[in-house]
């Protein structure tokens, strides 16, 4: 079956831009601020998928109307009482998302606008890099409401502001807005809302451009544990592949030439 067709009867949409070799996964639920639920965790997951089937160079991830994503569907967990393997079943579907979304090959960049809370924010925490606008708002709110974090957000949220500056925001459920996303490394780059789509098609074009063979080593590699002596030999390996690719000697041609290169994953 193809991916596109697991979108189907989910809350999200998926466009692939060939001229651009981007593609575009969008959380459809303007209405409640695209809270999540497990329709939107499958098509996430579909659209990733999608993206792969396609070859994309770049995943750009994004929220459609005034917000990224403000989390769970409390509405939606109120009005049913759920089994255990209910409750079960939608917590594995979250964690297995985020995981497809940092594991995918290609760099994946999330636009935040309006607000990124609670399962938002692990959701943009699991992509390569974070734009965001100046008034949006990151939160993890869940320890204040009886909850817990989720989406790997006890390594993500370290990798980008230090082990003491996360505990600090999971255990206060502090709001982060866009200026100190910037200051803290937590957001990739910080831009005015008027500008934020112009600086997420920016990046998506100058992730495009590069070679996508040595961009997939990066990601897996970013990923291990930092054990010195594995990853020398992780980063020799991967050189040693990339070397063996048409996109490396494109890459010594243009150089010699003077001249962009111009990749084709091969």
């Amino acid at each position: 079956m193809p991916a596109t067709e697991s979108l189907q009867n989910t809350p999200v949409d998926y466009e692939y831009d060939d001229a651009e070799d981007v593609a575009r996964i969008t959380l459809s639920r303007p209405d409640s601020l695209n809270a999540v639920t497990r329709p939107l965790y499958d098509g996430v997951r579909a659209g990733l998928d999608a993206a792969a089937a396609d070859d994309a160079r770049v995943v750009v991830l994004q929220g459609e109307g005034r917000a990224f994503c403000v989390g769970a569907d409390m509405k939606g967990h109120d009005e049913a009482e759920r089994t255990p393997a209910e409750k079960r079943a939608y917590v594995e579907a979250a964690q297995e998302t985020c995981l497809a979304v940092q594991t995918h090959p290609a760099p994946v960049v999330v636009k935040v606008q309006g607000y990124a809370i609670g399962a938002g924010a692990e959701l943009a925490l699991s992509a390569d890099c974070i734009v965001m606008a100046t008034d949006a708002e990151m939160r993890f709110p869940e320890v204040s409401i009886g909850t817990y974090v989720g989406g790997g957000v006890t390594y993500t949220l370290p990798e980008r502001v230090g082990r003491a500056k996360a505990r600090e925001l999971v255990l206060t459920a502090a709001t982060v807005e866009g200026t100190e996303a910037g200051e803290l490394g937590l957001a990739t780059e910080v831009v005015p809302p008027a500008t934020l789509d112009e600086a997420v098609d920016d990046l998506a074009e100058t992730l495009a451009s590069h070679a996508p063979i040595p961009m997939q080593h990066a990601k897996e590699q970013f990923r291990r544990e930092p054990d010195r002596d594995h990853l020398l030999t992780a980063e020799a390996d991967a050189l040693l592949a990339c070397m063996e690719t048409d996109d490396w000697q494109e890459g010594v041609d243009a150089f010699a030439e003077d001249r962009e290169p111009v990749f084709r994953g091969e």
